[in-house]
């Protein structure tokens, strides 16, 4: 039987759009930001009359501007997100092994920060052991080597340090923004999930049960089986509310609610449609068998016994049977389901009939 549980969760009025995290949002931040830093690089050198770092500060920050407007055409995210890693990771071997300045070692660290947040979190310790591994040769042994490194080794020591602090609370960012992301998507399930409730009963409420009710009626238009609804309303229900108190007609709406529930197979919806009415969707269109659900739902509501402050009473149901086959529409399916049922009503309730 489908259903949802019963939950003691006050409903709250949040959309599961509100609480998505846009990752696209956060990309282009983080890459406008270092775009914006590069520039600003461009700039100075050129007032610092170095041509060729200015070339190549523009270059980055065209390239980082061309990968935000590429993400923005959903052909070539994956193009876009390519082209900023190639692009960061680039500047940071040229800036490494040919660019030797404070400014430089400042570039390799908003840098890093950069790639490390546009990258997955689960690939950003393998980014981090690779980069320092390359630092430490570039630094301390190329350097004897090949390149001139006009660091002193305390310098270069530092910048790794920094390096290590600055993948360290990159990462744990990145995990706390993925952990705050998963919480998010929970509770917009589990909101979702709530609006769906009845508060009382813990079945589907009308808004759910009429989903499931077009959601079959779609897929049998589109040469699925038919279908059929049973209504069940309990019998003078005002009188047990106005003999015993709304209380007690609480909780025989959801002891009634329990009976029908553990009495229907899983492929079954079950829901409160309105007041003491429930609604049952049957996967099938066997008029026999309906009728013998039917049935059993009624005798097993009618065993139900009950007390309320030392005076027992016992219960009784009467059902309306109908099915798509013999309907023009669900309004018709509906309108059969609420004749059959006013019928078996006017004929004294306590029993099913079918349209």
């Amino acid at each position: 039987m489908e259903q949802y549980k019963s939950q003691n969760i006050k409903f709250l009025d949040v959309k599961a759009t509100d609480l998505e995290i846009k990752d696209d949002s956060f990309f282009t931040v983080t890459v406008l930001l270092q775009a914006a830093v590069a520039l600003s690089f461009s700039f100075y050198y050129y007032f610092s009359n170095d041509i060729g770092l200015v070339g190549f500060y523009l270059a980055v920050g065209s390239f980082l501007l061309l990968g935000l407007a590429l993400n923005r055409l959903v052909k070539f995210k994956r193009v876009a997100r390519f082209l900023v890693v190639v692009t960061l990771f680039s500047g940071l071997l040229y800036s490494l092994t040919l660019s030797f300045s404070a400014l430089s070692l400042a570039w390799c660290l908003s840098t890093l920060r950069t790639l490390m947040a546009v990258c997955r979190s689960t690939k950003n310790p393998t980014l981090a052991v690779i980069f320092l591994c390359f630092a430490i040769v570039i630094l301390f042994i190329a350097s004897t080597l090949v390149i001139s490194n006009p660091y002193s080794p305390a310098e270069s020591l530092q910048f790794l340090f920094l390096c290590a602090v600055t993948f360290i609370f990159v990462f744990e960012a990145r995990s706390s923004r993925s952990k705050y992301a998963h919480n998010l998507e929970s509770l917009s399930s589990q909101v979702d999930q709530i609006k769906r409730l009845d508060a009382l009963t813990g079945l589907h409420n009308r808004q759910s049960i009429e989903c499931h009710l077009r959601e079959k009626y779609t897929k049998e238009r589109s040469g699925g089986q038919s279908f059929g609804v049973i209504l069940a309303d309990l019998d003078n229900f005002k009188t047990i509310n106005e003999r015993y108190g709304h209380s007690i007609g609480d909780n025989v709406l959801f002891l009634v609610g329990q009976i029908l529930n553990d009495s229907l197979a899983d492929d079954y919806s079950l829901g409160r449609w309105v007041g003491n009415t429930f609604v049952i969707i049957i996967p099938h269109d066997e008029p026999s068998a309906s009728a013998v659900i039917a049935e059993v739902l009624r005798i097993k509501v009618g065993e139900l016994q009950l007390d309320a402050k030392g005076v027992k009473f016992k219960l009784s149901i009467s059902l309306g049977i109908a099915s798509t086959s013999r309907c023009r529409d669900l309004n018709d399916l509906i309108s059969c389901a609420e004749n059959s049922l006013y019928q078996a009503k006017n004929m004294g309730g306590n029993m099913a009939i079918a349209s």
